[in-house]
């Protein structure tokens, strides 16, 4: 991996999946809200069989992780691509005036959520890692800053409840705005180093899918080595006058493999984070991971 000076990153590893997008070919992965199990909606596989009750005692209304890997699970068991959401128990028009934009959505891709069950996969949907930051939103490196999702702040832990993005992006976007303006002058007066550009020779499909299936909601050492293996044998192009794509392509490429060599360290589950060879927490990994460029290769 051709890693380059920048900010430390930390808990990229623990990376939430959102268990219920839309899986129509053709169609965006457009979430499909927890409030339709909390309404009752019901997951059922293939066979049309309620299956959640064989992986956790709340069913359908256990937390975002278990229901996401039991979708899997039970995808991988019954060799099917999706498994439905099922809210056809409650009343058409409820459903239409409780959910109008999910229910409008579903329409436009072939799918009556009032009428029908919605195919459903899940989706990577929030990072609680990210670039490391103060309370101001200052990152490791002078003149950087980071808000929102692209931030580690802590506030998350190992897994995140729904409302805590607007912590995020109302409070620490102010105070990263705030400070900004403040330092604007002396960030303005500082000389900025800008390296050469490299981007790795690797379709960017080819690397989401590396990462889905090796790096994903449930992941194992075999997987993550191989994953690791892949990323950091890629060969490296120069170029001069990079354009939007290349530069996307790079910052995939490295948050993939900054993602794989933080869940190969963390040799426990907690929260988002699911390894298959050591499902249990471990007292010796309660605490964040943490890269910098004197440890590139591996966390601490």
């Amino acid at each position: 991996m051709a890693w380059r000076a920048g900010a430390e990153i930390g808990n990229i590893e623990f990376v939430q999946f959102h268990p219920t997008a839309l899986h129509v070919e053709g169609a965006p992965r457009f979430l499909l809200s927890e409030a339709l199990r909390g309404e009752g909606a019901i997951l059922r596989n293939k066979d049309g069989e309620a299956f959640m009750y064989r992986y956790h005692e709340l069913k359908d209304l256990a937390p975002r992780d278990v229901v996401s890997r039991s979708i899997v699970t039970e995808m991988r068991r019954t060799g099917s691509p999706h498994v439905w959401l099922d809210l056809t128990a409650r009343d058409a028009a409820f459903i239409r005036q409780r959910f109008p934009r999910i229910h409008e959505t579903c329409l436009a891709y072939g799918v009556d959520i009032a009428r029908e069950p919605a195919p459903v996969h899940p989706a990577a949907h929030y990072a609680m890692g990210g670039v490391w930051s103060d309370l101001e939103g200052r990152s490791t490196v002078h003149g950087l800053y980071a808000a929102g999702e692209v931030a580690c702040t802590g506030v998350h832990g190992a897994n995140r409840l729904a409302s805590n993005s607007l912590l995020e992006a109302v409070v620490f976007g102010l105070r990263a705005g705030r400070t900004m303006r403040t330092e604007a002058r002396a960030i303005a007066s500082a000389s900025v180093i800008r390296p050469p550009l490299s981007v790795p020779a690797t379709a960017e499909r080819a690397v989401r899918d590396l990462t889905w299936e090796r790096c994903g909601i449930v992941r194992d050492r075999a997987g993550l080595e191989s994953a690791i293996s892949v990323l950091d044998s890629a060969a490296w192009t120069r170029i001069e006058t990079p354009s939007l794509a290349a530069i996307e392509l790079r910052n995939i490429h490295q948050v993939a493999a900054l993602i794989a060599k933080c869940a190969l360290w963390r040799e426990e589950s907690r929260g988002a984070h699911y390894r298959a060879d050591f499902p249990d927490k471990r007292e010796d990994f309660a605490r964040a991971s943490r890269v910098s460029l004197a440890h590139a290769a591996s966390c601490r």
